[in-house]
């Protein structure tokens, strides 16, 4: 079994992308066949995380309540767009559409994956833990399961 390595470059005051958040949004690029896909925000968040980091964001000072909507998948998709396996990139790009591109759906990322963690979705028996500081600036990590959903 082959096992890579995720971690969120960069810092942050707040690291809001979660290891079940992960896990949808590497199960989703799993079962898709082109590298370019258009992800609904519900299927990768947990009920009630946006409104949760929403006041998160505000109380770090981090956004206004004005805007906090966007602010929030804005900032989901910084750090999803920061993440690296071993030491390349996962994503050429990733933008939060806010309302989504498709008319009457909620807010949705918009991503392309890099070719080589692409196919490191594909490749038979492979599994992805995410590495991470904890609250004492230890490495920590969680092997990621591709559950049902």
């Amino acid at each position: 079994m082959r096992e890579y390595r995720i971690r969120i470059t960069g810092e942050y005051d707040v690291l809001v992308v979660s290891p079940r958040m992960l896990e949808r949004l590497i199960a989703r690029i799993r079962q898709s066949d082109s590298r370019e896909l258009v992800i609904p925000a519900e299927e990768i968040l947990l009920p009630g995380y946006t409104d949760y980091l929403a006041r998160v964001l505000e109380a770090n000072g981090e956004q206004d309540g004005e805007k906090s909507g966007q602010n929030v998948y804005d900032v989901l998709a910084g750090q999803i767009e920061n993440l690296k396996v071993e030491e390349d990139p996962c994503f050429d790009r990733v933008e939060a559409e806010f309302p989504g591109k498709i008319p009457g759906a909620g807010p949705q990322f918009d991503v392309e994956a890099r070719e080589q963690f692409f196919l490191f979705t594909k490749q038979k028996n492979t599994v992805f833990r995410y590495v991470f500081a904890n609250e004492d600036g230890e490495e920590a990590s969680v092997l990621l399961e591709y559950l049902s959903y």
